[in-house]
């Protein structure tokens, strides 16, 4: 898929990939460096990361570009807030995904 615009946030460092259980939706959530704090993609259209080289590309169903660094780290919805309020506010489960 080729994106439509690269993200303001530009790349996410610690980072990592879950899925909505009950939609099938997968997001990226990482850090911004450029904002000083973690967000979450919109819904995935395409995800491609590369072990070896610890780089990655993320593009979103609306078109937006996210460039990945570094290795994905293991998380959890207790332990961090904006996932917390995202499971609220959609009213959903999510599973971390193992990339």
């Amino acid at each position: 898929m080729e994106a439509r615009a690269e993200s303001e946030c530009g790349q996410l460092m610690s980072w990592g990939l879950f899925e909505v259980i009950e939609s099938g939706e997968r997001h990226i959530i990482g850090h911004a460096s450029a904002y000083g704090f973690d967000v979450i993609t919109q819904e995935l259209a395409h995800f491609d990361f590369n072990a070896k080289t610890k780089t990655g590309v993320a593009v979103t169903k609306t078109g937006i570009l996210y460039h990945l660094q570094g290795k994905p780290l293991k998380f959890g919805v207790k332990g961090h807030q904006q996932l917390r309020e995202f499971v609220k506010v959609h009213i959903c489960s999510i599973r971390v995904l193992k990339v």
